[in-house]
């Protein structure tokens, strides 16, 4: 999921009506009333206090949460950049309205809020994009970067015969984006409103990835995170990622899976008109439950099957067993012998509640 600022966050003005987003704080800062009241402050004093009080709070919250993670000893090697540094654990980073609305229990929040946030202190490779780093780096080994818990995307991305690789990343992956873009052979590419597919905008591709523009077998590596969910047709989208892979090469991703949810149904689809007709209640947008981007789709148990029916090879990355589904990398490879008939649709209707 795509961090935005959380649902419903407060925000001091430094002039009546003017929101400060950098002055945003959590709801748990609210209730305590940590930060200071503007209605306390005299109008002519705001523009000058306010922002140095927010940098203050700001300085004061990194500082605890950098504190917390040497305390709990949580430093490690970073599979991005390849330092050792502290991981900072950001328990308020999932928003309590997505909380409400996908109706995510205590022990799930906990792990979504661990795989959302867990940054590396050096280079802010959230867990996620860490956990796709050590697939990498299992799938594609290059020297001693090959080793998962040694290695890193800095090193990987240096090597000779990965630099032949043709890679394209659909959508930037926070945290990971930044030392793939080091790679000569990487095509980035963004869904941008308003922009042809193929095109440009401020030097980034569009890309719709229910109608690549790429020709077929044009990579060896797809990379997408936190995506498939947004597509309106989910068969659509995976049949264009088999067609501009070569055969044998790999789709590396990673999805919200619920370990609650059995079977993937659809959430909502497109009609005729474009509009997006809801198919199960409440309609969920990421990253703020009624903000950001609509999901389409509630992936389940059964999505390797799906995986394989659309062509593809599955494997799972256990990048840790403690985070449940929420620990798992989809490594997918494309078979080297095509298909006698194309991917289906998604089996299966939305269930009442919500939750197979």
């Amino acid at each position: 999921m795509k961090q935005r600022p959380a649902m419903g966050s407060c925000y001091l003005r430094s002039q009546e009506g003017s929101r400060r987003p950098d002055a945003r704080y959590t709801h748990q800062h609210q209730r305590e009333g940590t930060l200071l009241k503007p209605s306390k402050i005299p109008d002519w004093l705001k523009p000058r206090i306010v922002p140095l009080w927010n940098r203050s709070y700001h300085a004061t919250v990194a500082a605890q949460v950098y504190l917390d993670a040497l305390v709990r000893g949580r430093v490690e090697h970073c599979s991005v950049c390849g330092r050792v540094a502290p991981i900072l654990l950001r328990r308020d980073v999932i928003p309590p309205r997505l909380v409400e609305m996908w109706g995510l229990p205590p022990d799930l929040v906990d792990l979504v809020a661990q795989r959302e946030s867990c940054e590396c202190a050096r280079c802010g490779a959230k867990l996620r994009a860490r956990q796709l780093a050590r697939a990498l780096l299992q799938t594609f080994p290059s020297g001693f970067s090959g080793d998962q818990h040694r290695g890193s995307i800095r090193d990987w991305v240096a090597q000779e015969d990965i630099r032949t690789l043709r890679i394209a990343e659909i959508n930037r992956i926070d945290g990971l984006h930044t030392m793939l873009f080091e790679h000569p052979r990487l095509v980035y590419s963004e869904f941008l409103e308003g922009v042809e597919p193929g095109h440009a905008r401020n030097g980034t591709r569009c890309e719709n990835l229910m109608n690549l523009t790429y020709n077929d077998a044009s990579f060896d590596l797809v990379l997408t995170s936190e995506t498939l969910e947004h597509l309106p047709d989910l068969s659509v989208g995976l049949s264009e990622i088999h067609r501009v892979l070569v055969p044998g090469g790999y789709h590396l991703f990673t999805v919200p899976l619920r370990p609650d949810v059995h079977s993937t149904y659809p959430r909502a689809r497109l009609g005729e008109d474009g509009v997006m007709i809801p198919l199960v209640q409440p309609v969920i947008r990421h990253p703020g439950g009624d903000i950001g981007y609509p999901v389409f789709t509630e992936f389940g148990a059964d999505l390797p099957d799906l995986l394989r029916a659309a062509g593809f090879e599955v494997t799972l990355f256990e990048a840790n067993p403690n985070m449940k589904t929420f620990g798992q990398v989809f490594v997918t490879r494309k078979r080297e012998l095509p298909e006698e008939s194309p991917p289906g649709p998604i089996p299966g209707t939305p269930p009442t509640e919500g939750v197979a």
